[in-house]
């Protein structure tokens, strides 16, 4: 899952993931949906609050890898005309819409249906979070 993440161009999500608890899972059995962030999706953060969130608080940065993580493997065609709401790994859901153009909460589906071994990953282009990270991480924002 990381690798496909990786070679489809959301390198920093990735890289997060490699260096968090999370990366050992998404190498198990599986299946898995991920949404990966796009690196642009990163752009909001200012160096300095990009660092401070990768390296600052852990429990916060697992807490938000987490909430791009669902379980079974979940392919674009299953949510195209329908409204659902996904329970992710680290707690709380997210809406899926697919009425019009396929959407997770604010983000955008730009990559859809990268297949990999134990699951599939969506690739958005923007962070999601989880209410409880939401205002530890906007304070970080420029």
């Amino acid at each position: 899952m990381v690798s496909v993440a990786d070679r489809a161009g959301f390198h920093l999500f990735a890289t997060m993931l490699r260096a968090s608890d999370y990366s050992e899972r998404l190498e198990g059995a599986g299946p898995f949906t991920v949404f990966a962030p796009s690196d642009s999706a990163f752009a909001a953060f200012s160096k300095a609050a990009l660092d401070q969130f990768l390296h600052g608080d852990r429990e916060n940065l697992q807490r938000v890898l987490g909430y791009h993580i669902a379980a079974g493997k979940v392919a674009t065609a299953r949510l195209i005309g329908k409204r659902i709401r996904g329970v992710m790994q680290a707690g709380g859901d997210v809406i899926i819409d697919g009425s019009t153009h396929l959407r997770v909460n604010d983000a955008r589906v730009i990559k859809p249906d990268l297949m990999a071994r134990n699951g599939v990953v969506h690739g958005i282009d923007a962070l999601l979070l989880p209410r409880q990270a939401a205002a530890a991480v906007a304070g970080r924002a420029p």
